[in-house]
């Protein structure tokens, strides 16, 4: 995280790329630019019960994650928490609306199709580095992977979008109640 400004810049940046890089290929009808980005399958009680799953998923892998990390002895969540703890409210709205969009949009609505679904997620998880911790890393990674192949099975890219915008509220939720 970082301040409000450059947050929403790069959140806008995730956001307009794929729109501009489907453009780029000569995929310009809406129908086309929905379908090739996973938004042409929304069915309100299906996507509901879809996110609910991947946030379940999301929520049992972070607790592993967290378990192997305490056994290796890479304990650094607290960082992220920390950082959490420190970020304004306009920060914060961001990271559970505008944020889940955009990062859903191009990690696997438009980057995931043309690398797959694991080096999207070694993207996605490089992104999160400015964290300063290896557990944000490993947990951005693992959920990364659980959305893409969410996506890849279901192919509702507003179930993954809904699942990360909760998961990132629960986690802004735990950093304070913690």
């Amino acid at each position: 995280m970082a301040d409000p400004v450059l947050q929403l810049l790069t959140a806008l940046i995730l956001l307009l790329a794929p729109f501009l890089l489907l453009k780029l290929e000569g995929v310009t009808s809406a129908k086309r630019v929905r379908r090739s980005l996973s938004l042409d399958n929304f069915h309100p009680r299906r996507t509901i019960v879809l996110a609910g799953s991947m946030l379940a998923q999301l929520l049992f892998a972070m607790l592993a994650v967290g378990l192997l990390l305490a056994l290796l002895g890479v304990t650094d969540s607290w960082k992220v928490a920390q950082l959490v703890r420190s970020q304004g409210l306009p920060v914060l709205l961001l990271a559970v609306t505008l944020v889940p969009i955009a990062e859903e949009l191009f990690f696997r609505g438009y980057l995931q199709k043309k690398t797959g679904v694991i080096l999207a997620s070694i993207v996605f998880a490089a992104l999160h580095y400015g964290y300063g911790s290896i557990a944000e890393i490993a947990g951005a990674f693992v959920a990364s992977l659980i959305l893409g192949y969410g996506l890849r099975k279901a192919n509702d890219l507003h179930a993954c979008i809904l699942a990360h915008a909760c998961y990132n509220a629960l986690s802004i939720w735990v950093s304070f109640a913690l």
